[in-house]
């Protein structure tokens, strides 16, 4: 299986993908951060779309090389950096960014038995919620003033949960849009029971589809604040790795 194909983008990828195509404005200009890049398709859009600076994370080198593709095919020009590691972890902590995007593994099971795929493709842990809840807790401080994050989330892992943790740090949160998005025999399979929301796994004729949400937060500008803060980072360069 070649690496474009273990890194395809999902139906999940595609909500934000016509978000931002629906809102150009979400993207350009701004400095946009894209956690577990994947594909790079979510960043991808954005430079399409305007975006000056990018910073996209992941754990997988081969990735990272794939999305470095997709980003010189659609922006030759841009500025980017494609950093190596888990979630937050690769990015300067005083960075702030205007866009973050994420569409991160967040199914629970603890495995998932695929065909080809990466053996860590989808999962989230037991609750689901192994990446998000790391990732929500970096949110508001790599947020900028009047930024925005859009991401997605299978429903069946808690979204009370998530729009709460958004709250208490200061975002202000909204389900732009659902899904239901079915899922085949290896992922019913897998599937764990300790799900924070089951009422997101929808049952129909012997078929199962999940609850999926976009998801927006926002940091609300602070007109007492410079919102042109500079991300204090080494400055990126066109095409590197870090």
């Amino acid at each position: 299986m070649t690496a474009a194909n273990l890194f395809w983008p999902s139906d999940y990828s595609g909500m934000i993908v016509n978000h931002l195509r629906s809102n150009p404005s979400l993207a350009q200009g701004r400095r946009v951060c894209d956690i577990g890049t994947g594909s790079g398709i979510l960043a991808a859009t954005a430079l399409h779309l305007g975006a000056v600076d990018v910073v996209a994370t992941d754990l997988d080198v081969d990735a990272l090389t794939l999305a470095r593709q997709s980003f010189t095919r659609v922006a030759p020009d841009a500025r980017f950096d494609l950093r190596q590691g888990s979630l937050w972890e690769p990015v300067a902590p005083t960075a702030c960014f205007d866009l973050v995007l994420a569409n991160l593994p967040n199914f629970p099971a603890e495995v998932i038995s695929t065909n080809g795929r990466r053996a860590t493709w989808s999962v989230g842990g037991a609750d689901g919620r192994q990446a998000i809840d790391p990732f929500l807790a970096g949110l508001p401080q790599r947020l900028d003033f009047g930024g925005t994050a859009i991401f997605t989330q299978n429903r069946c892992v808690g979204l009370g949960l998530t729009l709460d943790k958004l709250r208490e740090g200061g975002l202000v949160t909204e389900v732009l849009d659902s899904a239901l998005v079915p899922i085949g025999p290896e992922k019913i399979g897998a599937i764990s029971q300790a799900c924070p929301e089951p009422s997101g796994i929808v049952e129909v004729a012997g078929f199962v589809f999940l609850c999926v949400d976009l998801i927006v937060a926002e940091r609300i500008a602070n007109p007492g604040q410079d919102a042109d803060i500079a991300m204090s980072d080494s400055g990126p360069q066109t095409g590197a790795y870090i």
